[in-house]
Parts: C-alpha cells; structure tokens; sequence
C-alpha cells in the first residue's frame, strides 16, 4: 500500500507536469508566478498610498483585481477604482517593475518616465503621490515626470519647462538656469 501511494503522488506531480508543458501552460506557470511577486511589491506602497483600503491582487486568469478593505474585503475589478487610485495602482506596479530591473541589473539607481495621469487625483491624492514621489530619491530611483498640472509643477525642484509659441516655437527653458 505504501508502495502504491508513492506510485500514485508520482503519477499525480508526472500529471501536473505534463499539463504545464502543454500549450502556454508552462509560460502561464512563469508568468503567474512573476505577477504574483510583483503585486506583493506593488502592494508595500498601494496599501500606504491609500491608507489600507485597498490591495491589488491575482484572479484566476492573470489579471489585476482589487481587494477593497472597506467593503469587507471584497473583490472587485480594477477597472471600478477612481481614475486618482487608477493611477495610484499605476504608480505602485511601475516602481515594483523598476525595482525588479534595477535588481535583475544590479544597478544602483533606477529611472522612468510618468507621463501625466496627475489630472485624475485631487489634492489629498496628489499630495500622497507628491510624498511618495520624494522618499523614492532615498531609494535611487529618479522619476522623469511630464505633465501640465501646474500644482504638480511648482512642486518640483528641478525640471525643463517646454513653453510653444506660435510666432518662435517651442522654447524650453532648465531651472538649473
């Protein structure tokens, strides 16, 4: 009987196996287990972002939902999240992704861009996201920001400002000037 149980788990873990390498199984497998690290690391500043209500997960088919702790942590889709926390979840996701570049290189500062999305916070928002911004420089890693949100703008230290003008066109000025 001991002899069969063996037997029996081998041909089981033999199954799944077989299942894996079959079709995408195997990148589904890889894939799975890549997002799942990711959102744990997404998920360090989501839930400080928006104060413990809210953490991203996993469902069965790879894609990101949410677990909203107001709501008795129920699931929802990402898609039902505010265009400020849209773009909160964004930022988390991009800077675990950065981080596991800049570990993968071993690289001692990380860098990306964040084009706009700032239009979508209120001010309570984009004053988290503004703190959040700042204690990255701790961590090296620079964030490049464009956008035309002039609250977001003053808050900045170093910048290049792009200003057109239809007589001379764009003129860019630094202000490290």
């Amino acid at each position: 009987m001991e002899e069969l149980d063996k037997l029996e788990l081998r041909k089981q873990n033999l199954s799944e196996l077989c299942n894996l390498f079959r079709g995408n199984g195997f990148m589904n497998y890889v894939s799975s287990l890549y997002l799942t690290n990711l959102c744990k690391a997404a998920n360090e500043r989501f839930l400080l972002l928006t104060k413990n209500s809210l953490s991203l997960e996993l469902n069965e088919q790879n894609e990101f939902i949410v677990r909203d702790y107001l709501n008795n942590g129920k699931t929802r889709l990402l898609k039902t999240l505010s265009g400020g926390q849209t773009f909160q979840a964004s930022l988390c996701l991009a800077l675990a992704l950065a981080e596991n570049v800049k570990s993968l290189n071993k690289a001692d500062q990380s860098f990306f861009f964040l084009d706009e999305g700032f239009g979508a916070l209120d001010k309570d928002a984009l004053r988290v996201v503004l703190d959040t911004l700042r204690t990255l420089r701790k961590e090296n890693i620079a964030v490049g920001i464009i956008s035309h949100v002039e609250e977001l703008q003053q808050e900045m230290d170093i910048y290049i400002k792009v200003e057109n003008d239809r007589d001379r066109g764009s003129t860019i000025s630094y202000s490290w000037q």
